[in-house]
């Protein structure tokens, strides 16, 4: 299930993968980003974000230019409702799906493929549609909403950057004169700024009208992966109601007075910096490859997923992918071991850090994070859970009909049902669901499938 690689530090968390069976795409999920749900009217804010972060939309990008919108939910209740269609496969992008960003505020989704094609996605009525196109023929190297998504940044890995309004209107553009390729682009967190990541280390800091700022080389050796600050995505408005429907045994809320710059560079170390300019960060040696890394909405979790590097043949032992979670301070916490025995391509933190949802090839799995340190209680279900197979077996066990209960919730999945089992399509698609609800799919050529395929 999981380990601690730290013996005598103590540990203030607990991280499992969901117990049931491995989530699959049709090709290598490349991308993912996740939202809550919001209010669709303005009398129904501020946000409770406990209640209304319960329940969201997961939306994933796909090598086969596939971008899919599913719902996720993390209240473990099979009692509650869902939405009528669960599941969306939005087409229109003629190669791989590379990054994919939900505009919270706004409802919107971005979209971005291998060649340079960018979609915004709206829903209206029950269905999604393309709102906005715009394609340069270059590759894209990111995409970012600024934090009250009414702005886009979009940077070019040949030095082109653009920032736009969320409606399509062109607010300035520039060519950044590189001997290097930009790697990446955020936002600071009062939107005044945008930084740019280089390929050689490099950071490049313009105002928010576009005027040059600042070039700073953080490392001469090492290329800039990817950036992010320890703050929330979007700016929410809060309410102060506590929820008590609710599952979720988070912390409160909490927020740094300055949030913390996280730079990610290709050997797998990550610099926490008060600003573009300090002299003195904190370094994470994370002893990771292929490293993916994001905070955590509360910005007190950074997840680290990667690869272990080691001095033995690569081949001389099967090794799964980790994810280690570290402190503000940079301190090491928690490791966790995943099924995965490949790089993870990319993670995204989910249901207000209830979930850390993870992507490696094909395969999807779900991540459920304890902030505090576990209970005796949930340490047992998660050891039982992992010692049964299904969750019909946990009818067999010997205890109390409450504590059962107790236990099945571990295996009521983020990702609802109906998921069928690779090894039975063929009922799956023959035989009406219990309940006979409306399953949506969608049909695709499989001219580079065998001939006997269903």
């Amino acid at each position: 299930m999981s380990r601690n690689y730290e013996p005598g530090h103590s540990v203030g968390m607990l991280a499992a993968v969901e117990h049931g069976p491995i989530l699959c795409s049709d090709s290598n999920i490349l991308c993912l980003s996740w939202k809550g749900r919001v209010p669709k009217s303005e009398k129904d804010k501020p946000v409770c974000r406990r209640r209304y972060y319960e329940e969201g939309w997961l939306a994933t990008g796909n090598g086969r230019g596939v971008v899919g919108v599913t719902f996720t939910s993390s209240h473990c209740r099979r009692d509650r409702s869902t939405p009528q269609r669960i599941n969306f496969n939005l087409r229109g992008h003629n190669s791989e799906v590379v990054l994919v960003r939900w505009n919270e505020p706004f409802q919107k989704l971005a979209t971005c493929d291998m060649e340079g094609g960018i979609f915004v996605w709206i829903q209206y009525e029950g269905r999604w549609s393309v709102e906005l196109v715009n394609d340069r023929g270059a590759q894209v190297s990111d995409f970012t909403w600024s934090h009250d998504g009414t702005q886009a940044l979009i940077a070019y890995r040949d030095g082109f950057v653009l920032v736009g309004s969320v409606s399509g209107q062109r607010h300035w553009s520039s060519e950044i004169n590189l001997e290097s390729q930009i790697t990446c682009g955020i936002w600071t967190p009062d939107d005044q700024q945008v930084l740019f990541g280089t390929a050689d280390g490099q950071v490049i800091v313009m105002d928010c009208h576009g005027r040059m700022l600042a070039h700073v080389l953080l490392h001469e050796s090492d290329g800039i992966v990817s950036m992010s600050w320890n703050c929330p995505d979007f700016l929410v408005e809060d309410s102060t109601e506590s929820d008590t429907d609710s599952d979720d045994n988070i912390l409160p809320f909490v927020r740094r007075v300055k949030p913390l710059l996280t730079v990610t560079f290709l050997s797998g170390d990550i610099s926490l910096m008060n600003n573009y300019d300090d002299l003195s960060p904190a370094v994470i040696r994370s002893g990771l490859k292929d490293v993916e890394a994001q905070w955590c909405s509360q910005g007190d979790l950074l997840a680290v997923a990667g690869m272990e590097r080691h001095g033995l043949p690569v081949d001389s032992i099967m090794r799964n992918a980790l994810v280690k979670f570290y402190n503000v301070q940079g301190e090491h916490i928690y490791t966790l071991e995943t099924p995965a025995q490949r790089p993870i391509t990319t993670i995204c933190w989910g249901h207000r850090d209830s979930r850390l949802f993870l992507a490696c090839g094909p395969a999807l799995y779900v991540v459920r994070v304890e902030h505090r340190v576990a209970s005796l209680q949930l340490l047992c279900q998660q050891g039982i859970a992992s010692a049964l197979r299904e969750e019909k077996d946990v009818g067999k066990l010997n205890m109390p009909s409450l504590l059962c209960s107790y236990v099945t919730t571990a295996f009521i999945p983020t990702i609802k049902p109906p998921i069928p089992d690779p090894n039975n399509i063929r009922d799956f698609v023959s035989y009406p669901t219990a309940g006979n609800e409306r399953l949506h799919c969608t049909m695709k050529r499989a001219e580079d499938s065998p001939k006997e395929t269903f």
